[in-house]
């Protein structure tokens, strides 16, 4: 009996195995060294710890560092990741992601506008007149996430 040929043709690139877990952890050490460098080399302490130990005497060289393992990481991942599985002729595509991107994109943009508006009066809301210049964060946080549902859009 003659064996079936396979739907795609396969690379000679290994897909999974140990390489995408530490790209993982790869990009876990980057996030953590550019957040100690920005504790190391700015005036703000870190919490309960100090000073670290050799990334003050790097200066702005660490942020290099960081993108770089970031990238490599990042790339390591992107070599690694497994093939997506073949749709099936006529399915319907993620239906949610077009009502996700425009709702996340909407509260993003009032999340700002509202800051702004109440910034310079005297209205104060609970919670979100606390947060103060970080509310700008938190609707482009929400603008960013749209872009993620907008990926997911077919």
């Amino acid at each position: 009996m003659a064996k079936k040929p396979s739907p795609r043709p396969t690379s000679g690139t290994p897909r999974g195995g140990w390489r995408h877990p530490a790209a993982l952890v790869l990009l876990v050490v980057a996030v953590a060294w550019a957040v100690g460098t920005v504790f190391a080399t700015t005036s703000a302490s870190f919490p309960r710890v100090g000073a670290i130990p050799g990334l003050y005497d790097l200066g702005r060289w660490n942020y290099a560092i960081a993108a770089v393992l970031g990238f490599v990481a990042l790339s390591i991942a992107d070599r690694t990741r497994p093939e997506p599985a073949p749709r099936e002729p006529g399915t319907v595509g993620n239906r949610w992601a077009a009502p996700a991107m425009l709702t996340s994109a909407l509260i993003g943009l009032l999340w700002i506008v509202v800051f702004y508006t109440i910034q310079t009066t005297d209205v104060v809301i609970p919670f979100y007149s606390d947060l103060g210049n970080w509310n700008i964060v938190i609707g482009m946080g929400f603008i960013v996430a749209a872009f993620g549902f907008a990926m997911k859009w077919e």
